[in-house]
């Protein structure tokens, strides 16, 4: 079970970005491969951390699912909380034959460095401007970027390696070709979320050696930002002026029909709603026909009338769930946030990169949240169940079996 289990970790980073939907397959091996459990009925030994990640994951399918069950809203509002269940199995399954850490590792720089490639060839052999990769500029730029933050995670995983100038360099460019990736969507989000991520790591790795790496990676990450945003190919610099022009406009009215100023209007009308029904929300169809309502009083711009979610996870949930729907989004969050950050504070290093990875990975999608409703889409939601689960599963292997070099 521990090479087909490595099989497919490394298939669901590795071909998340190149494949369209590509993450389903090793998330389906891995499914499937959970039926094991039935049979060979292996000793788990779960701890209280491991019950409170899979407490996790069942309450928010449970609170989501109740909340669209009780608005009768259409089936396929189950699909994405239920993908937090299906985590459930398949963490069992590492928990109980762990993945090989090369796997783990190499997929995502894998991911990543995939994922750079097939958008640099969509802007430079196909002249799309924006290009989207396999889904859509948003959702490839934000997962683009998080594969590069989590190659960065790794790296002191791969100085513990035999191979270790190897291992750094294929991390390396797995970071390299994420952030690229990411800037090449013009994908803002990945862009707040990168410096966010970038100080914890230089944090920790000034806890655990001197302040000389927090400087000198607070330097790099400088230089880094500076260089995309004076690079005339890069589009940082352009997006960045646009975001703050269209603040500007939307804030003395002058014209709210930008990106920024759409967002900015879905957000008002999200606040706007809630008070109505603060326990529950309104449902998703709920909501489109309150929204459509105002339209026609004139309270609110027609512009905003075709979108589905408020492109804010956090007022997403709110309006359409309340605040039992938030709440779970909250800790779908930061439970996982939480226990990952705790091994941060061990004294065997070995889980470090795990765990670092995982505070990677909350704060990634919490920064996200702020500007997309990630939590309403296959990659999103497929993101960060597995991802969350791998990784969890791979720091508990490290901290319980001795180091084997690969």
């Amino acid at each position: 079970m521990v090479g087909y289990n490595s099989l497919a970790v490394f298939l669901f980073s590795a071909l998340a970005l190149a494949l369209g939907g590509g993450y389903s397959i090793g998330a389906t091996m891995l499914f499937v491969g959970s039926a094991a459990l039935l049979w060979k009925r292996p000793v788990l030994a779960l701890k209280k951390a491991d019950y409170l990640l899979i407490g996790t994951l069942l309450l928010y399918f449970i609170v989501r699912s109740a909340i669209v069950a009780f608005h009768a809203d259409p089936g396929r509002e189950y699909d994405a909380p239920l993908r937090f269940l299906l985590a459930v199995p398949v963490l069992l399954l590492l928990l109980a034959y762990p993945a090989k850490p090369s796997s783990v590792w190499a997929g995502l720089a894998v991911g990543a460095i995939g994922g750079g490639v097939f958008v640099g060839w969509q802007l430079l052999a196909q002249g799309i401007v924006r290009p989207g990769g396999t889904t859509n500029p948003i959702q490839f730029g934000n997962i683009s970027m998080l594969l590069g933050i989590l190659c960065m995670s790794g790296l002191g995983w791969a100085l513990t390696q035999p191979r270790r100038a190897a291992w750094t360099v294929l991390l390396l460019l797995g970071s390299v070709f994420g952030m690229v990736g990411s800037m090449l969507t013009s994908s803002r989000g990945g862009w707040i979320a990168m410096p966010v991520c970038a100080c914890v790591l230089c944090l920790h790795y000034a806890n655990m050696h001197g302040r000389r790496y927090l400087y000198a990676g607070l330097l790099t990450l400088a230089a880094l930002i500076a260089v995309a945003y004076a690079i005339p190919q890069s589009t940082v610099k352009a997006r960045t002026l646009a975001s703050l022009q269209e603040a500007r406009d939307f804030s003395r009215a002058v014209n709210t029909e930008t990106s920024l100023g759409q967002r900015l209007e879905m957000w008002r009308n999200a606040i706007v709603m809630t008070p109505a029904k603060p326990l529950l929300g309104w449902g998703k169809q709920g909501f489109m026909d309150q929204k459509l309502a105002l339209i026609h009083q004139g309270k609110v711009p027609a512009s905003i009338g075709e979108y589905t979610n408020v492109h804010n996870e956090y007022l997403d949930a709110l309006v359409k769930q309340g605040v039992f729907g938030l709440a779970a989004v909250l800790a779908l969050f930061l439970l996982p946030l939480t226990l990952f950050a705790r091994r941060l504070k061990s004294s065997d290093r070995r889980v470090h990169p795990y765990a670092l990875a995982g505070v990677s990975l909350g704060i990634s999608y919490m920064v996200f949240g702020l500007t997309t409703t990630f939590l309403t889409l296959n990659i999103g939601v497929m993101m960060l169940a597995f991802l969350t689960v791998i990784l969890w599963s791979g720091l508990r292997a490290a901290g319980r079996t001795p180091a084997v070099p690969l």
